[in-house]
């Protein structure tokens, strides 16, 4: 695996040169020039691969190349001129090391093999190894490293994706990837089963101090399902010491409301069995609050015929209960059995302030409509996961088989209770009360087996089957106040059942030869589904076979430049709430409602990327095509008044578009992330049998500086801005943010402080406008992203025994678990 995040150091001068070079410009090497060479071994005489070897001037020690050792342990530098030399070595998890001085005067040089050692030390029971990258590149992901982040601590993991590069949030949690939207979203290689603002609450749960690793896929190889239009995997922490070890993180949050996390993570490990996990408490109190103006226009658009100007502020108040517990059993040196049980808790008490102005064409104020609200609600989850991995040999043949269950029950009670006021603020009519009761079941049963075979040593296949089984039951209630009692809307009333199967079957075969890396895949999913209304006796059935072929080919140009072309074929099912036509109310005129004719929307997507300086500069230009694509539409009943949202498929939306992702480590203990990209949006389709068209370039840019100090202290600064972007059928305008943070490591590295701040300046806002056909809504809106976290982690170790822990120990759930939605917000 290849680590782009080099721990080396380069002066200032270099990091100058580099960025010049980013931009065209060169400096002409010396006439007379050489090579140097060398193998790097570690304590056991085996090669090391990817130790970074930093080759330094004698004179001032200023980096003159780097480069990554092979399979064969060994480095090259090439056109080297002749001087005084030295080299550094690092490794993760060994000490750093230096060759003698030597001079090279010749046209080879070939340095003695230089032995790595350990570096794992202990203090007080503490164990101390080599930090992990923050950023490290593969063919087909990016992978970050959650711990290297000092802004991570104390927050959620929704707030970790927000600040990472290629990834983009928006206002209502949905991800992003290099500008596609339908990201799927796993959990230690497992599918979420959520989507929309069911996934944005699960993930603003998830608390960050356990996570460890996040891997970011816009092309996902054949072995994952085929759904989403890429995938974040979101890897939790496992402790893989031997004994007793574990870390307590507790988080003290204050924004315009306060917040408080406490999460202990534990492992106890021996040479038979790993007996893993983690418990959290959390409580959080946040706030939207959104002005929405609606200009009501005539039949062709023209003239406005009535203006609605809403104003909202809604109080959240949370609180997630979660646990889990895990037994990786070893009953062989080649055979590992695990089983993991987890769940949480999370109820919820809304309260709403609505107030809405109905005014005429003109602007004058016709009826104000005071509106309070308050919404109680639970989402509750268990899941069960059952794994067999079996190793063949040491060569990486083996095959793992995972059973999963999960179950997931949610609640939510609204009651409108409107009132009706005049110009002049006398009553303009009699009250009206309004509740609707949400409940909702999700069952979700999964089976997979994954085989994997090196051939030989440049050359791996891999198979594997999956079926999975989704039954959800929603039984929507609204009811209208009598005279005494609550009076059942039968008209709105909707009990909607959906049975889904999915059989799927991969092939995937990946080969490296000298330059040349090639991977080559085909998924076939089969999908049966069902859904019946009860209560008009209505249902519908469909059945299709599709096929999804990926392939990724890399060249290495040179020792430190490649270039890398990805294909891949992809579908986004909708989620299992969308086409529930209940109806979820802002207030008496504002609402969303599921669609049942929804279909599946297709994409094919397309990245060429050349990279250079073993990674640390990669540019990638991007192509995707989407048919039918899912999108949420505003429509309007002019009738009652009413302005309501509903998922429909459009024909197309085409993206075209180039990303810039630059890592500068400006010493060993200094390293600056610069990610830009710039994509074209061209959006077609049809709305209420009109047509509708949209277009729209949007430039996105993310700097992050990481600085840590020998002292134990460390800082991290983050800023993002977009320009004007697409979300939905709404044109928002440009939005930034910065963000900051700062640690200490404490007792003897025992524990460590973290202080951070988020959106510092308070820039973060929603300021949309949509326009077409009949439409004309402009919303204003903001919510708590002005928070500031003070975060204690104490780690704990009580044996240095050590034994890995089963760091496969997945499951078979890998697209479902991201399409559960209960209500949006």
């Amino acid at each position: 695996m290849k680590q782009f995040f080099l721990p080396y150091k380069i002066s200032m001068r270099s990091a100058l040169l580099m960025i010049l070079t980013c931009l065209g410009m060169s400096l002409p090497l010396m006439a007379q020039t050489g090579k140097v060479s060398g193998r790097v071994l570690d304590a056991g005489k085996q090669p090391v691969v990817a130790a970074t070897v930093l080759l330094k001037k004698t004179a001032d020690s200023s980096m003159v190349k780097a480069a990554l050792t092979n399979t064969s342990g060994q480095y090259d530098f090439e056109g080297i001129p002749f001087s005084n030399y030295y080299i550094t070595i690092t490794y993760i998890g060994y000490r750093d090391i230096e060759s003698p001085a030597f001079t090279l005067n010749d046209t080879t040089y070939s340095i003695q093999p230089l032995t790595l050692q350990a570096s794992t030390s202990s203090l007080k029971g503490v164990t101390v190894t080599g930090k992990k990258p923050f950023i490290e590149q593969q063919i087909d992901r990016t992978v970050v490293n959650v711990e290297s982040s000092v802004m991570a601590a104390g927050g959620s993991a929704m707030e970790v994706l927000e600040k990472l590069p290629e990834v983009l949030v928006d206002k209502d949690g949905n991800i992003s990837i290099k500008g596609k939207k339908g990201v799927k979203v796993m959990i230690d290689d497992r599918p979420a089963y959520l989507s929309g603002t069911e996934l944005a609450n699960f993930l603003r749960n998830l608390p960050a101090s356990q996570l460890d690793q996040i891997e970011i896929m816009s092309n996902p190889p054949a072995k994952y399902d085929a759904a989403g239009n890429g995938v974040v995997n979101i890897k939790t922490k496992k402790i893989k010491t031997g004994g007793f070890n574990g870390n307590l993180v507790l988080t003290y949050l204050q924004g315009r409301y306060p917040g408080s996390t406490q999460n202990l993570n534990f492992n106890y490990a021996t040479h038979r069995v790993n007996l893993y996990g983690s418990a959290g408490y959390g409580y959080r109190q946040s706030f939207e609050d959104y002005h929405i103006l609606r200009n009501f226009r005539d039949a062709g658009g023209k003239d406005i015929v009535g203006i609605y100007d809403q104003h909202t502020f809604t109080k959240t108040t949370k609180q997630n209960i979660n646990a889990k517990l895990g037994l990786d059993f070893y009953a062989s040196p080649k055979t590992t059995l695990g089983v993991a049980v987890g769940g949480f808790h999370n109820p919820s008490d809304v309260t709403n302030d609505n107030i809405t102005l109905l005014k005429d064409g003109s602007g004058t104020l016709q009826t104000r409509v005071v509106a309070p609200a308050t919404t109680k609600g639970t989402w509750d989850n268990i899941e069960v996961n059952t794994s067999l991995r079996h190793q063949f040999d040491s060569a990486g043949h083996e095959l793992q088989v995972n059973a999963d269950y999960l179950a997931y029950n949610s609640t939510s009670k609204q009651e409108f209770n409107n009132q009706y006021f005049k110009a002049d603020s006398s009553i303009a009519g009699a009250p009206k009360r309004f509740l609707s009761d949400l409940p909702s079941e999700i069952r979700i049963y999964s089976l997979k087996a994954d085989y994997v075979h090196p051939l030989s040593a440049n050359t791996k296949l891999e198979a594997g089957v999956k079926t999975s089984y989704v039954s959800t039951d929603n039984n929507a209630q609204y009811f209208d106040w009598g005279a005494t009692d609550w009076k059942r809307n039968d008209t709105l009333s909707n009990h909607f059942l959906y049975k889904e199967n999915v059989n799927a079957a991969y092939l995937n075969l990946r080969h490296k030869m000298d330059k040349l890396e090639v991977q080559a895949g085909l998924r076939a999913e089969q999908t049966w589904l069902k859904g019946e209304q009860r209560s008009n006796n209505q249902s519908f059935t469909r059945n299709y076979l599709q096929l999804f072929p990926t392939a990724f080919i890399a060249y290495d140009l040179s020792k430190d430049s490649r270039v890398a072309l990805t294909y891949g074929r992809r579908i986004e099912r909708p989620d299992y709430r969308s086409m529930n036509p209940f109806r979820f109310y802002l207030d008496q005129y504002t609402y969303d409602e599921g669609n049942p004719n929804l279909k599946p929307q297709y994409s094919n997507n397309v990245e060429l990327s050349y990279s250079m300086w073993e990674g640390a500069l990669t540019t990638t230009f991007v192509y995707s095509k989407t048919t039918d694509i899912i999108q949420d539409v505003v429509l309007q009943d002019p009738a009652k008044n009413e302005t309501y949202q509903r998922p429909e498929n459009l024909n197309t939306r085409k993206i075209l578009g180039v990303n810039l992702n630059l890592q500068v480590p400006l010493n060993d203990n200094a390293l600056t992330t610069l990610y830009m990209d710039y994509n074209n949006y061209d959006y077609k389709g049809t709305i209420n049998n009109g047509p509708f068209e949209l277009k729209q370039g949007v430039f996105t840019a993310q700097l992050m500086e990481q600085v840590k100090f020998k002292s134990g202290w460390g800082f991290q600064l983050m800023g993002m801005w977009s320009s004007k972007a697409i979300d939905g059928t709404f044109v928002q305008q440009p939005v930034g943010s910065l963000h900051a943070g700062i640690q200490k490591d404490i007792l003897n590295k025992k524990a460590t402080v973290r202080l951070s701040a988020s959106d510092i300046f308070n820039w973060t806002r929603f300021n949309a406008t949509s326009r077409y056909q009949n439409i004309d809504i402009n919303i204003r809106g903001r919510w708590q992203s002005q928070v500031l976290k003070l975060t204690f982690t104490y780690r704990f170790n009580k044996n240095n025994e050590k034994k890995g822990a089963d760091e496969n120990h997945v499951s078979s759930v890998d697209a479902e678990k991201g399409r559960v939605k209960t209500e949006k917000k």
